[in-house]
């Protein structure tokens, strides 16, 4: 049961009413509310047993407790809570808010400080859920770090230092040089921190993830894979060899933007032009293009082992 449109007050008072009612309804023995007629003590299910009235009691006093224990936790938090302290001002009034007394400073100065240390707290909290941990150095500056991931497994961290001053600036860090850091800056780190932590997160998990991909094809499939495989240093462009018999299939992998874990474009190239490739190349096409590296590499390996 959680607060409705009319504020805590009303919520307060709907578990009050609530308890009032089960508490009337348990304490008229002779003929509970809503069951005129049956009897004391005892009374019928659907398929004729009976159950113990000293069950139901049970569990009707297990209900106003629960319901008297969330009153009293909710009317605690609203007596003692910043609002009391701000009334209904927001943030924005709260920065033009002038003290009338010296009294007065104090107080609002001690609730300013706990609205942010708990936003500061809820932040964390959320992010965490996400691989990503936040540390506050000193007054102006706060280190984050990204945990990264790829099949449920942590694979490393990177850190970087947000520099806290009229505006917020990247001190030192330890990003890939390939991370489009400045543009994620330029593009959120002032306007939507939240957006800005997250997206920092996802290109350096789609990084991870097509690094891992490549490692499991080299280990997997060193038979079908000619030669080295050329990869950039974010491993959004991949370059290698395909190998059948005598059939080479040259192939360029790349990955759009750098958020992709599978490839946007495939390009199969062969020296002579033969028409063996050109028949493969809609099936390796496909498969790169629709499945992890790995599993595409499975598929491929069947259908150029049943085309021979």
């Amino acid at each position: 049961m959680r607060p409705g449109k009319g504020g805590m007050l009303e919520f307060l008072q709907q578990l009050d009413a609530k308890a009032t009612k089960l508490t009337s309804y348990h304490g008229n023995d002779d003929c509970p509310q809503g069951h005129p007629g049956e009897g004391q003590g005892q009374k019928q299910d659907a398929e004729g047993q009976r159950t113990s009235d000293d069950d139901v009691a049970a569990e009707m006093e297990t209900l106003i407790q629960n319901l008297q224990e969330k009153k009293k936790q909710l009317k605690q938090k609203l007596y003692s809570g910043p609002k009391q302290v701000f009334g209904s001002l927001d943030n924005k009034k709260l920065r033009r808010f002038k003290v009338k007394t010296e009294a007065d400073r104090p107080c609002l100065r001690r609730a300013a400080d706990y609205i942010k240390q708990r936003k500061a707290e809820l932040l964390k909290e959320a992010y965490s859920f996400a691989g990503i941990s936040m540390i506050r150095e000193s007054e102006s500056c706060v280190s984050v770090t990204w945990g990264t991931f790829y099949s449920g497994q942590y694979r490393e961290s990177y850190q970087a230092q947000i520099l806290v001053s009229h505006t917020l600036k990247i001190g030192q860090h330890t990003l890939p040089a390939f991370l489009p850091l400045e543009e994620l800056s330029f593009a959120h780190l002032n306007s939507d921190l939240k957006r800005f932590l997250w997206a920092v997160g996802d290109h350096l998990n789609a990084f991870v993830s097509r690094r891992e991909q490549l490692a499991q094809a080299k280990t997997s499939y060193s038979d079908l894979l000619q030669g080295d495989v050329e990869a950039s240093a974010g491993f959004d462009v991949l370059k290698l060899t395909l190998r059948a018999e005598e059939q080479q299939y040259h192939t360029t992998l790349t990955y759009k933007d750098g958020l992709n874990t599978r490839p946007t474009t495939v390009v199969v190239e062969d020296d002579d032009q033969s028409t063996d490739v050109e028949e493969a190349t809609p099936r390796i096409q496909e498969a790169f293009l629709s499945k992890s590296l790995p599993e595409a590499l499975t598929d491929i390996a069947t259908y150029l082992n049943r085309s021979l």
